[in-house]
């Protein structure tokens, strides 16, 4: 059996097919989807949580490159007011990829710390955007004394790495594992025991096209091809990993 860490199912790519996006998950032995909305539409997301209890569950962040003064008041409402329903504060994080003015790369900092301090007020975990900001990233978590984080689809350097596995944070690897040479990196240096897979469908497909939570069965193959262990053994690890971190048994 196998989770799907982060995905997006709220996503218009999702809009029409929702029933037979989760069947096809349940008959490639995914026993449990994360869902992330990473705005202050929340609708579509609820909706598709309250149709399939204890299988998709949500995680509630915000985008960074979406990041200004009055979206992050409302997103931390939101966040206190639907505690008991989420299992994490994210993704949230830092994006230089999109966002190049130092004023908002500020804001994003900013409200950053506001997050991981609420994540901890509220005994949240917290799941880590990074997009060409990994160093500024790493150092607020450390700074801010975060302690249950994922780094979600980190496609940061070794050294980067070795700093977040040395804090026993977790990564996320995604599905592009199987032709992007940055997460068959990660693949190889992050132990098992730090590992969760990810689809953060509809992106980062292992082929062309829409990408969906039953395509983690192909990374799992993937990470053990490249581990040189059992398809079994990175199912179980990573598994148990996902329930312990997004804390499922309690929700079930």
């Amino acid at each position: 059996m196998l989770i799907d860490s982060h995905c997006h199912l709220d996503a218009k790519w999702f809009a029409n097919d929702i029933p037979a996006v989760i069947q096809n998950a349940k008959q490639n032995g995914i026993e449990a989807i994360i869902t992330s909305s990473i705005d202050i539409t929340i609708t579509k997301t609820k909706n598709i949580v309250d149709r399939y209890p204890n299988y998709v569950f949500w995680a509630l962040g915000l985008h960074p490159p979406g990041v200004n003064p009055q979206n992050v008041k409302a997103i931390i409402t939101l966040m206190k007011k639907h505690k008991a329903e989420i299992v994490a504060i994210g993704e949230v994080g830092l994006d230089y990829y999109w966002v190049k003015e130092e004023n908002l790369r500020e804001q994003q900092k900013d409200a950053f710390k506001n997050l991981i301090n609420l994540a901890i007020e509220l005994d949240k975990p917290i799941v880590i955007h990074a997009r060409d900001a990994q160093t500024d990233t790493i150092n607020i978590l450390e700074e801010n004394n975060a302690e249950n984080v994922l780094m979600h689809c980190f496609s940061g350097n070794e050294k980067e790495a070795k700093r977040i596995i040395h804090n026993k944070w977790l990564i996320s690897v995604p599905t592009s594992v199987v032709k992007r040479q940055v997460h068959q990196t990660m693949a190889k240096i992050v132990p098992l025991d730090l590992m969760l897979l990810e689809t953060d469908a509809p992106y980062l497909s292992p082929a062309k096209g829409r990408n969906e939570p039953a395509n983690i069965r192909i990374s799992a193959q993937k990470v053990a091809e490249l581990k040189s262990v059992s398809f079994e053994e990175v199912a179980r690890i990573t598994t148990a990993n996902a329930q312990k971190f997004y804390r499922l048994d309690d929700k079930k």
